[in-house]
């Protein structure tokens, strides 16, 4: 995919999460500040948790740097801090956060997290999201259960379950009639704060490590949208979407299935 494009610098993915570290060595080039710290009301929305970061890597850590990864896509990435230190959020913080990112220019909001709850609000906010031309990616969760989990079961957003390294369907991702593509989703190594975070108290290293989830799935997803809007940068959003299912590669049973949607995605095919 990288032969057709590395992706495009005015185009800009908001990781709505737990913050990202902004001045890590990979992600610095691609972070633009334009977010917002829900969790404390600041315009620096530093992750103290590690979650956020982790995702923001495998969207955009920077390509061919010599350190560290590559992430997917090199695109400009936005933290919208609506998660706190324990990777918990209300709802009215992470609609907050999904509005501000649409009218701060963003195109993809890419939502590592979710609930079995549905909330009007998040699904106001998905909405509002929707109508101004912005894909709405979203983790299925990690249940192992086919109960809709929210945002990523409402109709406008794209739900992402999670595949091993034998594209097989992870034992942990939720499935459902309403997955609609997968993506690798374990022992993904990405970036983590270079400093102390939470999740190190945890066991995870800083700076980089390996963490499996659907909420890893997610960004492979919104950054491969993203490629494919450097490609084709006139496409609509629901074009976009349509060429994430039409170029997945169909995993499982033939067609679309509870698993795997319309397939794990495919970034050479979708540019």
């Amino acid at each position: 995919a990288w032969d057709v494009t590395t992706g495009n610098s005015s185009l800009i993915v908001a990781i709505i999460d737990t913050g990202i570290d902004y001045s890590h060595p990979d992600l610095v080039s691609n972070y633009i500040s334009l977010g917002y710290d829900w969790i404390h009301n600041s315009s620096s929305p530093l992750d103290d948790n590690g979650h956020g970061t982790d995702v923001a890597g495998i969207i955009a850590a920077t390509l061919n740097n010599g350190i560290g990864i590559a992430g997917v896509a090199q695109v400009r990435i936005m933290a919208e801090k609506a998660l706190n230190s324990t990777g918990w959020g209300e709802d009215v913080d992470l609609a907050k956060a999904m509005i501000h990112a649409v009218d701060h220019g963003a195109k993809i909001l890419s939502n590592s997290w979710g609930s079995d709850s549905d909330s009007l609000l998040i699904h106001d906010a998905v909405q509002y999201a929707y109508e101004n031309d912005v894909l709405v990616v979203a983790a299925a969760g990690n249940a192992g259960s086919n109960a809709p989990f929210y945002p990523a079961a409402y109709p406008e957003v794209v739900s992402v379950a999670a595949t091993d390294q034998f594209d097989d369907p992870a034992s942990f991702s939720n499935w459902g009639d309403w997955i609609e593509v997968s993506a690798p989703g374990v022992n993904i190594y990405s970036t983590m704060p270079t400093y102390l975070v939470t999740l190190n108290l945890e066991g995870y290293s800083m700076n980089y490590d390996y963490l499996s989830g659907t909420s890893m799935a997610c960004p492979h997803v919104s950054a491969v949208a993203a490629l494919i809007w450097s490609r084709f940068s006139n496409a609509s959003r629901n074009w976009v979407r349509e060429q994430l299912r039409r170029s997945a590669d169909d995993l499982g049973a033939p067609g679309y299935d509870v698993y795997y949607g319309y397939g794990r995605v495919n970034a050479y095919n979708a540019v």
